[in-house]
């Protein structure tokens, strides 16, 4: 599967001078500007959505045996990132003026891929991997001090992850990476909170690492030369609160 772009808009977004010159103008205006929202970090809870892109690759451990002369035709197995987008609901809680505890369920579509190049050719022979992820983080947010309307913060916490495209039970004859469908994740990051004057943008990026071994263990070339994958993936996200 592939996400298709649609080339002509981007290119002609990107190449609309008013466009950056404008949002230029506006983010280099905020500290000029009166203070915007200024009493909503006080709010106990509030809520928010996020959109974003991500990018996503396995941490992968080779088996011995793929050393040993004469046991395969496989030279070696590379991990390679592919696309993808989510989008999710934000539940904030305020413990505190510098910190708050967040909660923020999400749907990830994503694309993994795997790179194998065999023994007297050179052509590489890819495989993908689709998943359609539940992601459920529980973080906790470390903000600076506001400064006019601007306030830097970096992220922590811990996420459940439920792969609902997994297919671990799957019996079929197709030669395929498969991948568990439950995993667990580490993940930090760090934002820009820009305060306008009707929401809150905060652009941030991130980055989770799995620590479950994924990988469904089979006897095809494509799987029996892997002992373990574990996940990591990027994430650039748009928060509006």
């Amino acid at each position: 599967m592939r996400y298709p772009i649609r080339i002509g808009f981007c290119k002609g977004f990107f190449q609309n001078k008013l466009v950056w010159v404008t949002w230029g103008y506006m983010l280099a205006a905020l500290p000029c500007w009166g203070q915007y929202n200024a009493y909503y970090d006080t709010k106990t809870l509030h809520f928010g959505f996020h959109v974003g892109f991500n990018t996503s690759s396995h941490r992968v451990q080779l088996s011995d045996s793929l050393n040993v002369l004469g046991a395969t035709n496989l030279r070696y197995i590379t991990p390679d990132f592919g696309p993808g987008f989510q989008l999710g609901i934000i539940s904030d809680l305020r413990i505190h003026e510098y910190l708050a505890l967040r909660f923020i369920p999400t749907l990830m579509f994503s694309q993994r891929n795997f790179d194998y190049q065999f023994r007297n050719t050179d052509k590489i022979t890819q495989k993908s991997v689709q998943m359609a992820n539940v992601d459920l983080p529980l973080t906790m947010k470390f903000r600076s001090k506001r400064m006019k309307n601007y306030r830097v913060y970096v992220l922590g916490g811990v996420k459940g992850i439920i792969d609902m495209a997994s297919q671990e039970k799957v019996v079929d004859d197709i030669d395929k990476v498969k991948l568990r469908r439950f995993d667990y994740a580490v993940e930090t990051g760090m934002g820009l909170d820009l305060y306008l004057p009707y929401f809150k943008l905060s652009p941030e990026i991130r980055v989770a690492n799995g620590f479950r071994n994924v990988l469904v263990p089979e006897a095809h070339v494509y799987s029996n030369f892997m002992e373990s994958l574990r996940s990591r993936t990027w994430i650039v996200s748009f928060t509006f609160e």
